[in-house]
């Protein structure tokens, strides 16, 4: 007896019930197929295709049944052979047995049964007349018909068997295509980025390979095909035409940097919604093109479950604008919010600069914003208040005034001349003179900071410019400004200046790093408030002393000059005249040192009163210190009134984000267990340990971290504006140079990027678009396969 044949292949059984028409509604089994009584009528190409696979099901070794109408006969195994006259045995393979319907079959013409249009039963209904079994057998295996079908038969599955062979060899080809691509790839998306992190300009004026001018890419792409073998096989297709597709081009690149771009966007969105609670920080500037462009930037607190807490900054956009009113500013960036996923119930915090449009208290952008979300709450910039605090002192007194126009003429008279700029140079080798702007109070303390600390050697280059210049126009400038330097007024005035620009200079650098809070600005301000005091009252004589040592080293007179005053005219009666204060020292104190000093305080007190009320809602937050020894009937007030602030009522539906009761048990415990001198950084890390005990506590505080103090941010990503659009660049979108911006400005998020993720999903796309070439061979190779099939048959 010989066994039971294996079946090769199974088809899915999902594939099957597709293949059936609605019309039909079949839903054949595999074990369906393998009896040859259980086909159906109408058979699709996919259930003949299946049928193929499984092929002809021999059944042996059992015991066939008996029926009575057949006279006790039975089906033998003996059938599955045809004796020829020479007495060797051919086996019948295409004869199969039912085992449900106990009759026979022909596999092939039964499988092609509507094209051959027999009529017997082994073809269609099958036969079970055992005792004319034999000689129904001999007849059929002769017939025309069953060579038709045996010829089809063996010709799809030749076709199905070359097929497979064909498919094996083009997913070998495919897949050895795919990696060279996807090492390519890799090469490529790496050089791209690396551009793009650095601002750098990508195409050059031909953007054809191994051609001159031809850009920093292609450059780089040159430069790897000396060393890296992948590249110098990619180079050597393109230059022996041998592949068309070389990913090289600047539409591709413009795919990866936007491919790129949106990764990078995409894991920023994940950690800012993942963080809930964020605040907008927003300024506008004219870029190289003369558009005017809004930065976009999202303050947050991350609590990665992996990390210590941190505040972080991240930049969304730039966007242009046509108008900058604080109706369209608003509106763009409550829709830039809406787009990226951001639900402007979620802000809690703005920041934006002293302009009317922004900070209106009717029509301002933060008027606008709380109007649809009460608990944005709104921040003045600190540095921007700063910096107008020190403009207006700057203001105060003519001696002011003239103070900086003096120092302003020094770097423009040395720095007008190369001949000039050597002589200041062989004098000063420590610090060189800088131009200061209106708007950056740190370049003016640069510019003092060269005067006050080599005075004597810009006093000397000015003497040896007078002495060496024959130009009349500008020996009598470099006389002009040598007598007003070398007066006692100039240098207790740049001493002075100095001494209050330093102290200032630390505060607002501080005030603009990304992770600053509202309770260390706070304190810091009223640290420069207390400096400023105390300056007031005894800096004035140390001043004069330092003037004095320095005037003395010099040789010039430690005195203050007599001015004559100008008498105005009196009338006929008047009977005296007004009295004179002759003291120059005191005139020169009440006039500039006092008005600067006083005016710098006042405007520090009334600019920063904001961020004194936001201190007085989350003050108590700041130091859990101090809670140790509050009362708690105090505590509980605190935290009832800032349940008060963090509650806004929309629609009659009240939103808050703590419960005050539970605030206030929380933080009699918190205040215990935490350690002195903690900022409020520091407290969220150690509540973040205690695995959500203390939730209204832990939302408390990121809501106050969260809060901006200045709007330096925002500012900050112009400077990345200007390097990628700059006046060779000019013509860039706005798209591409809002990706290129992203991707500089937080490129360590642009390198969390899953590069292999990334390559696999572009890689798999292009090289299936661009594979043309490789079906064509695959085609050719089937029909040789087809011409020798037909040959061997």
């Amino acid at each position: 007896m010989l066994p039971l044949l294996p079946v090769k292949n199974t088809l899915n059984c999902d594939e099957i019930k597709n293949s059936c028409s609605d019309d039909n509604k079949c839903m054949y089994l595999p074990e369906d197929l393998r009896d040859p009584s259980r086909w159906p009528e109408i058979m699709t190409s996919n259930i003949k295709q299946a049928i193929l696979e499984i092929g002809p099901i021999r059944i042996t070794n059992i015991n066939f049944p008996v029926k009575s109408h057949n006279n006790n006969r039975k089906f033998s195994e003996k059938y599955y052979y045809r004796i020829m006259p020479n007495g060797e045995k051919v086996d019948r393979n295409w004869l199969v047995y039912s085992l449900s319907a106990d009759c026979v079959y022909c596999f092939p013409c039964k499988l092609f049964n509507h094209e051959s249009n027999s009529k017997s039963n082994i073809v269609n209904i099958g036969f079970d007349d055992w005792k004319h079994l034999l000689e129904t057998l001999k007849s059929h295996e002769v017939s025309k018909c069953h060579y038709q079908c045996i010829t089809k038969w063996y010709e799809l599955k030749n076709r199905t068997s070359l097929s497979n062979k064909i498919d094996k060899l083009q997913l070998q080809i495919f897949e050895k295509q795919k990696q060279h691509w996807r090492a390519v790839l890799k090469r490529i998306i790496s050089a791209i980025s690396f551009l793009a992190k650095h601002s750098d300009a990508f195409r050059g004026s031909s953007d054809v390979i191994y051609t001159k001018n031809n850009g920093k890419f292609l450059g780089i792409i040159e430069m790897l095909a000396k060393f890296d073998p992948i590249i110098i096989d990619h180079v050597n297709r393109i230059k022996n035409n041998e592949t068309h597709v070389h990913y090289l081009g600047p539409q591709i690149q413009d795919e990866i940097i936007n491919m790129l771009a949106l990764k990078t966007k995409e894991i920023i969105l994940t950690k800012i919604q993942q963080s809930k609670y964020y605040a907008v920080i927003m300024d506008s500037t004219p870029d190289i093109s003369h558009k005017e462009q809004v930065s976009i930037v999202i303050r947050t607190v991350i609590m990665d479950s992996d990390e210590e807490p941190s505040i972080k900054e991240y930049f969304l956009n730039f966007i242009e604008v046509k108008s900058t009113t604080g109706l369209n500013l608003s509106s763009v960036l409550i829709k830039e919010l809406s787009e990226n996923g951001l639900q402007l119930s979620n802000c809690r915090g703005q920041a934006y600069d002293n302009g009317a449009n922004m900070v209106g208290q009717y029509k301002g952008v933060q008027a606008r914003i709380l109007k649809n979300n009460p608990r944005a709450f709104f921040t003045p910039c600190a540095a921007h208040n700063l910096n107008l605090v020190l403009q207006n002192s700057a203001k105060v007194s003519t001696r002011a005034v003239t103070f900086f126009g003096f120092v302003e003429r020094i770097y423009n008279f040395f720095t007008a001349s190369t001949q000039r700029w050597n002589v200041l140079k062989t004098h000063c080798d420590l610090y060189s003179v800088k131009k200061w702007s209106e708007t950056r109070w740190e370049s003016r303390l640069s510019s003092i900071k060269a005067l006050r600390f080599q005075f004597k050697q810009i006093i000397n280059a000015l003497d040896d410019i007078i002495d060496i210049t024959d130009e009349s126009i500008a020996k009598s400038e470099a006389q002009s400004l040598y007598n007003e330097v070398e007066s006692f007024e100039f240098i207790i005035s740049l001493i002075i200046w100095y001494d209050i620009l330093s102290e200032v200079n630390i505060v607002s650098k501080q005030l603009q790093d990304p992770k600053m809070q509202i309770g260390i600005s706070v304190s810091m301000l009223k640290g420069l408030i207390t400096f400023l005091e105390k300056y007031r009252e005894y800096g004035f004589q140390k001043a004069e002393n330092l003037a004095k040592e320095l005037a003395v080293s010099i040789d010039i007179e430690p005195v203050f000059k007599i001015k004559r005053h100008r008498k105005k005219k009196r009338n006929f009666d008047y009977e005296c005249s007004d009295a004179i204060s002759v003291d120059s020292k005191e005139i020169f104190r009440t006039e500039f040192f006092i008005s600067v000093l006083d005016s710098t305080i006042v405007s520090i007190r009334n600019r920063f009163d904001q961020l004194q009320t936001y201190n007085n809602n989350f003050g108590f937050l700041i130091n859990f210190e101090k809670l140790k020894y509050m009362p708690d009937y105090e505590i509980r007030k605190c935290c009832q009134d800032f349940q008060i602030v963090l509650t806004d009522v929309i629609d009659g539906e009240e939103n808050k984000d703590i419960e005050a009761i539970d605030l206030f048990q929380e933080i009699l415990i918190v205040r215990e267990i935490v350690e002195e001198n903690l900022t409020a950084l520091q407290t969220l890390s150690l509540l973040k340990k205690t695995h959500g005990s203390f939730p209204n506590t832990e939302i408390a505080i990121r809501i106050l971290l969260t809060i901006p103090v200045t709007s330096a941010g925002a500012e900050r990503r112009f400077s990345k504006l200007k390097i990628i659009k700059n006046y060779l660049r000019n013509s860039l979108s706005q798209y591409k140079l809002t990706n290129l911006a992203l991707i500089a400005i937080e490129n360590d998020i642009a390198d969390q990027v899953n590069m292999d993720d990334f390559i696999d999903s572009f890689a798999a796309q292009k090289t299936r678009k661009n594979n043309f070439n490789l079906h064509i061979f695959i085609f050719v190779l089937f029909l040789t396969f087809e011409k020798l099939r037909n040959t061997y048959i």
